[in-house]
């Protein structure tokens, strides 16, 4: 294809599946070791966790903060 279609909803299929399939290998790969290489990841604070388990909620409390500071900052 030699230019973008006019609508904005258009992503070409093959460049991503490129992407795709690298993350398919690396999931394999992780399978294999059981894991070894995230393990550190597993130790995470109990806040991240936390926000991880409620994200849904975290991100509709942070939206009424986040307007309002917006809000106030086009005000001064």
């Amino acid at each position: 294809m030699t230019a973008k279609p006019m609508t904005e909803d258009y992503v070409p299929l093959f460049p991503w599946m490129g992407v795709l399939f690298l993350g398919i290998a690396l999931g394999h790969l992780l399978v294999r070791s059981d894991f070894r290489a995230i393990a550190p990841l597993a130790r995470l604070p109990r806040g991240l966790a936390w926000l991880g388990r409620h994200s849904l909620a975290v991100y509709l409390l942070h939206q009424p903060v986040l307007f309002g500071v917006l809000w106030l900052a086009t005000r001064a």
